[in-house]
């Protein structure tokens, strides 16, 4: 027997244990951290799975399931919320025996976390009893309209632009004391109907933007995660990020996409503008994340040892500036712009291949 092997077992007894009840406290405590953690959790889980640790992946996700419960949460929506990490083990699992792509691995998380999130969609429809994307914003409206500070949140509203004061009202006075803020009662009711519509068309953008977005980039991020983690375990050469980089066929998958873009963005019904905006999200999100991995390619290239901090920049670029990346991605499908500027080596005269 190893003695080294008894301290790490010990360890490893331990810190899993404490994991799952920190993930279970944190969400008792908050219980919408639970979405969050429920999205998040496939970036530890697939790279434990591949390790080994099938316990500790598998027992994981019911943490924030079992804390919303605590909480007092929907069932339902509880017993959804590991549906999205459980779907992602057996993919990252039976990805070599199934001889799947490290792109296709990325489309087939992803297509779990759109699926697992249209599920909660649908159960939150049901539960507010109408129409989603109004729902949502009415029950934001109500939500502030029996707040104390109801006033005040109108107010600073307001004041940043994000709603108009009507001209009607242009003279209106506030009554402020401390923290609270009192309106006149009909220039609350104008506040509140103007945001809901800003909160129905927001909603609208948003939601389906969101899904996409954080369906591709967590499906991205876990699979190169599992892959460092086989790779590790394996003694191989793991995928950079740098390294991400579509085929012909995918390539042609994405010139369907977009063409569905422009087919489906002629029509007023809501069903099928909901279907445009997430094909445009999707394709979006796809050509920024080329255009990420492009530039942390060229700028690795002289200072390989940087790389942390340029992938940190290119995340602050996504979020801040995503129509830099978008050109960059879409140039990157007419031009090999990772073999633009290669060098020849002088010691063995070979050219650096992409």
């Amino acid at each position: 027997m190893d003695a080294t092997a008894t301290p790490g077992a010990w360890k490893r007894f331990v810190w899993q244990p404490l994991a799952f009840a920190a993930l279970l406290g944190c969400v008792y405590l908050f219980a919408p951290l639970a979405f969050v953690l429920a999205f998040l959790l496939p970036l530890a889980v697939c790279p434990a799975m591949t390790e080994g640790k099938t316990w500790f992946a598998l027992s994981v996700p019911l943490a924030p399931s079992l804390g919303y419960l605590l909480a007092g949460g929907d069932p339902i929506i509880g017993a959804m919320l590991p549906l999205f990490p459980f779907l992602c083990l057996p993919v990252v699992s039976f990805r070599r025996r199934l001889r799947i792509s490290l792109v296709g691995e990325t489309l087939l998380v992803t297509a779990a976390f759109v699926l697992s999130a249209l599920a909660m969609l649908v159960r939150l429809s049901e539960l507010i009893n109408g129409p989603l994307f109004p729902g949502i914003a009415e029950y934001v409206v109500d939500t502030i309209r029996g707040s104390l500070y109801s006033g005040a949140i109108l107010y600073r509203l307001t004041n940043a632009g994000v709603l108009t004061l009507p001209d009607a009202f242009a003279n209106a006075m506030a009554l402020q004391l401390g923290d609270l803020v009192w309106l006149h009662p009909a220039l609350q009711t104008e506040l509140l109907n103007m945001l809901r519509l800003r909160l129905n068309e927001a909603f609208t953008q948003w939601i389906p933007a969101l899904l996409m977005q954080g369906g591709l980039l967590v499906g991205l991020l876990s699979t190169l995660a599992a892959e460092r983690a086989r790779a590790r375990r394996d003694g191989t050469v793991p995928p950079a990020f740098r390294q991400v980089r579509l085929s012909r066929r995918e390539q042609g998958y994405v010139l369907v996409l977009c063409l569905g873009v422009v087919a489906t963005s002629f029509s007023d019904q809501p069903v099928t503008a909901l279907v445009c905006l997430l094909m445009y999200a999707a394709f979006s999100a796809v050509c920024q994340i080329q255009g990420a991995a492009v530039m942390v390619a060229l700028l690795t290239r002289r200072h390989p040892g940087r790389a942390p901090l340029y992938g940190l920049l290119a995340a602050l670029l996504y979020a801040l500036f995503p129509l830099s990346l978008f050109i960059l991605g879409v140039a990157d499908q007419f031009v090999n712009l990772r073999a633009a500027g290669k060098r020849i080596d002088p010691q063995n005269q070979e050219e650096e291949k992409p």
